[in-house]
């Protein structure tokens, strides 16, 4: 046998003892006490020891490693701790692997839906732009937890404006980041941003939250319509509409919304107020945009 091939097969038995000896431990620790899947792995070293112990076949191991992050993200639940857990896994892929541009992806979207990290979300997503300085879809979802999260339509302006200059982004995130550059803070730009970021995850269990939340958004657009009718009304009749429908007959709307949980939109002509029958409280994260 050559050198190139002994070194190979060297090669390729450390990995395999690495990645034994892993679930090995793991095994053991199973047999002893139960142990969620997230905490398995506090059981590898550090991402650059494994990197050198990988001996050139890091890719590999980065794989095997995502397939377990995978599997341990559909759990039904997912505690606070779970999602350090989580952050601790992506940075050592992303650290074996620097362009695994889908974990980078995924990692950060789960980091805000499955569980609230969001400075552990900036972290992945900020470690992707530095090694994959093209890939749009990172500052795109950057721009997403500044805007939704940490409610600063600044910054998030700035990095879906980043994301629009970058090969293959499309046409129409430039006027998207101009609408977060002067616009207050309306439920239409984060029903465009969740739209998308659905678009982007192949993960059901994410899907699944984004959905939710998305809904959530639109029964505030909804509400937000109705009560702007209601308004108009007033102002043209003088009295309050005494049911929705009579919002349609006026001609204010050419339609009731639909409530998109299944349920009804409510209306009491005493406070004439509107809510929906399926959320106990409105979002609060919609209205004038907050004094910088």
């Amino acid at each position: 046998m050559s050198s190139a091939g002994q070194y190979a097969a060297i090669s390729t038995s450390t990995v395999i003892l690495i990645m034994g000896l892993h679930f090995l431990q793991v095994r053991l620790d199973e047999q002893r006490a139960p142990i969620t899947q997230f905490q398995r792995f506090m059981y590898l070293p550090q991402g650059e020891h494994l990197k050198i112990a990988a001996l050139g076949y890091q890719h590999v191991v980065a794989d095997l490693l995502w397939i377990q992050v995978i599997q341990a993200m559909g759990e039904r639940q997912v505690t606070e701790e779970a999602g350090h857990w989580i952050y601790r896994a992506l940075d050592i892929i992303t650290t074996l692997d620097p362009k695994f541009v889908r974990v980078y992806e995924v990692g950060g979207i789960a980091l805000t839906t499955l569980v609230v990290h969001i400075d552990e979300s900036n972290r992945i997503l900020e470690k992707g732009i530095q090694h994959n300085p093209d890939v749009w879809t990172l500052p795109f979802l950057l721009g997403f937890n500044y805007y939704f999260e940490l409610h600063d339509d600044a910054k998030a302006a700035d990095y879906i404006a980043k994301a629009s200059r970058l090969p293959g982004a499309p046409e129409y995130l430039a006027s998207f980041a101009t609408r977060l550059y002067v616009s207050a803070r309306e439920p239409q730009v984060a029903i465009d941003f969740l739209a998308q970021m659905y678009e982007q995850t192949s993960d059901e269990n994410i899907k699944r939250i984004l959905e939710q939340r998305l809904k959530e958004v639109v029964v505030e657009r909804d509400l937000q319509l109705l009560e702007r009718a209601i308004s108009r009304y007033r102002e043209r009749y003088t009295r309050a509409p005494e049911r929705l429908e009579d919002l349609v007959t006026s001609g204010l709307l050419r339609s009731l919304p639909r409530e998109p949980f299944g349920g009804r939109y409510l209306y009491d002509p005493q406070t004439q107020t509107v809510r929906s029958s399926e959320m106990k409280e409105r979002l609060k994260v919609y209205g004038k945009r907050r004094p910088r």
